[in-house]
């Protein structure tokens, strides 16, 4: 019978301070991964051929993005890329939350999104009443 070696823990628990969502360490695999907004997947899945998927997984995706994306055309999100492009220090995933999460104000933003304390509250105010602004008059 053999004994259980005790590096697995320590391997683990190295594993699991190298991943912080807070300080962006999502691990390896999302290094270089894109991230889409929920509205992009909705414009995706709806806009899919015919022959898409009759699951319950594809159903449930589809419902889901249906009830949280905050921009009804793929001109809004877009335009809302935009927005957040002009702020260079935003990662991909920051601009993905920003944009699906829609905060009100900074201070909100950065307790949802800790890793935006890197930017100063008037700048990040600025893009969010930029956002706001577009999703009021989005048509």
């Amino acid at each position: 019978m053999s004994v259980p070696s005790r590096s697995a823990p320590s391997r683990h628990k190295a594993q699991q301070e190298e991943e912080d969502a807070a300080a962006l360490k999502l691990g390896p695999e999302f290094n270089n991964a894109g991230c889409l907004l929920i509205s992009e997947v909705k414009y995706l899945l709806e806009n899919r051929d015919k022959d898409a998927p009759d699951t319950v997984v594809y159903n449930k995706t589809l419902e889901y993005v249906k009830t949280f994306a905050k921009f009804n055309t793929t001109d809004s999100a877009s335009a809302v890329r935009e927005i957040l492009r002009r702020e260079p220090e935003l990662t991909q995933f920051e601009t993905a939350q920003i944009a699906n999460l829609c905060p009100a104000d900074a201070e909100e933003a950065k307790s949802i999104i800790p890793s935006l304390v890197k930017i100063e509250d008037d700048r990040l105010q600025a893009l969010l009443d930029e956002i706001q602004a577009m999703r009021k008059f989005q048509t």
